[in-house]
């Protein structure tokens, strides 16, 4: 390597050798390794700092030109040229002579993205529950979660219709229940008969025992030592009830173990054994790792698309965990595995759009969430998509419980953000309320007087409350006459009319 003996602005290198790529190379090393410090050597020196130290009080990097190769080299007394050049790459700042090479990071375990092969997205139900993703799917108790999710996993088994696309079905594939809430055979088994599930193809997940057969591989038997007691005696307990002693002629003669003499004890409960003294109390089901693992044993060994965790709450208090941990976990089985994860969870509020802000806190825990919802006076429910929020794309969808065992879920056409919000009822708005009181009564009043009780009793029926009805007939003049007896108390009874329409009788009295 050889240096140009004429000075440059650029730490001894001739700009007419050096390509303009170069020369926009240097400039930047010049802007990143110069501290800009008052009475630094590398304000006007021709050396630069070292990007290798960690604290570099003094300049001691040197760029030169190497002639034979063409290149640009550098050159620091305290560090070999590698640890320079790794020092400047994570900078952003490697020579174009530094050559990238992807072998290394590829022995290493780490996949560049040039060998990926680009797909579309994967769907269970297209547009709604993606494959290798974690759904969430909140409601108020008894609001039909769990209905929606059995109906779901009905649909998967036998390969039926998505309920918003009726060209889209379903795979038809296996699907597995973790139900730690309803009885399997009383609550679940009855429901999956009514939705048309193929129940061969339906998997109970075992979240108690401690051992499973799925835990472990064929050539790998269970551990003697996880036997499912409640409590684990220590290795090195002396269970011999002899002892060894020496007698006078020092011979060794075995004689049964002497016991202390206290108080006595009660009577043991023949049906409970009671721990041995030093023992470790151990809960009656495996921990939260090894649930995870049984898990994607499940769906490995099913071949299933779709797990079902109803639901999460009870899976966090059985073992003392955070909410978001369980979710964490529960989103990184879906990526491993590459099922659709379905997990319940809890919704504090019923109503639209309450729902919707309650969960808020839950949209960066999963991948997708929905969230079921009461809309309007009549108590329609939706299943509300809150992420990705919900769209054009993405709607709502309508959805009907079955009240007997008559029908499944009744799922209706899907609606949209702009439906939703008018079904919602109109905005805490006066000026709202009454002008849409005041559309109602002219569509009442549009074919003749009425009696005024029962445009009251259409009027509560649609949400208007009496105050609001009454502004709004000053406000749109109508006309109130009471037609009958004029003498006695109560008599007659009260109409209301438009005023264009108003056609007093002969035994009207004015009010």
């Amino acid at each position: 390597m050889t240096t140009q003996p004429a000075p440059a602005p650029y730490n001894h290198i001739l700009p007419d050798v050096l390509s303009p790529q170069d020369v926009a190379y240097l400039n930047r090393l010049d802007r990143a390794l110069r501290c800009g410090v008052p009475g630094c050597e590398c304000a006007t020196g021709s050396t630069l700092h070292c990007p290798s130290h960690g604290h570099a009080e003094a300049p001691t990097l040197t760029v030169v030109w190497d002639e034979r190769r063409e290149i640009l080299a550098f050159h620091c007394p305290s560090c070999p040229p590698p640890r320079i050049y790794d020092a400047l790459a994570k900078r952003g700042l490697a020579p174009a002579s530094e050559i990238y090479n992807a072998f290394g990071a590829q022995g290493a375990g780490l996949q560049p993205f040039y060998f990926f092969i680009q797909q579309p997205p994967d769907w269970l139900w297209p547009n709604r529950i993606p494959l290798g993703k974690l759904t969430l799917i909140a409601g108020y108790p008894s609001s039909g979660k769990t209905s929606i999710a059995l109906d779901i996993a009905a649909r998967v088994s036998r390969g039926a219709a998505a309920p918003d696309q009726p060209d889209a079905l379903f795979p038809s594939a296996p699907v597995v229940l973790a139900l730690l809430d309803d009885n399997p055979k009383a609550d679940v088994l009855p429901t999956l008969r009514l939705f048309g599930a193929d129940l061969q193809r339906v998997y109970l997940a075992d979240l108690l025992s401690p051992t499973h057969p799925v835990d472990y591989y064929p050539d790998d038997p269970p551990n003697d030592e996880d036997d499912g007691y409640f409590y684990q005696e220590d290795d090195d307990e002396d269970e011999d009830d002899e002892e060894y002693v020496f007698d006078n002629d020092g011979n060794e003669v075995r004689v049964p173990r002497r016991k202390p003499v206290g108080i006595r004890a009660p009577a043991r409960d023949p049906f409970w054994s009671s721990p041995a003294p030093g023992s470790r109390l151990v809960a009656p089901w495996p921990s939260l790792d090894k649930v995870m693992a049984r898990l994607a044993n499940y769906i490995a060994e099913g071949k299933a698309v779709l797990l079902i965790v109803d639901q999460v709450e009870d899976l966090a208090s059985m073992h003392r965990a955070r909410l978001s941990t369980i979710l964490g976990m529960l989103k990184a089985l879906a990526a491993r595995t590459g099922a659709a994860v379905v997990a319940l969870t809890h919704n504090p509020a019923l109503n639209y759009p309450r729902a919707v802000t309650a969960m808020q806190n839950r949209l960066a825990q999963a991948s997708v969430v929905f969230t079921t919802a009461v809309v309007g006076p009549g108590e329609r429910r939706f299943l509300v998509p809150l992420r990705p929020a919900m769209s054009d794309d993405t709607p709502a969808i309508p959805f009907v419980l079955p009240p007997s065992d008559a029908f499944t879920v009744a799922w209706r056409k899907p609606v949209f953000p702009a439906h939703m919000n008018a079904l919602a009822g109109p905005r805490p708005d006066d000026g709202a309320r009454t002008r849409a009181a005041q559309t109602f009564l002219t569509r009442a009043l549009a074919d003749g007087p009425r009696p005024a009780s029962e445009i009251e009793r259409e009027a509560a029926m649609h949400g208007i409350s009496r105050r609001t009805l009454f502004r709004a007939r000053a406000l749109a003049g109508i006309r109130s006459t009471r037609i009958g007896a004029s003498e006695g108390p109560g008599a007659g009874a009260w109409y209301w009319s438009l005023p264009s329409r108003s056609t007093p009788q002969q035994d009207e009295t004015p009010r």
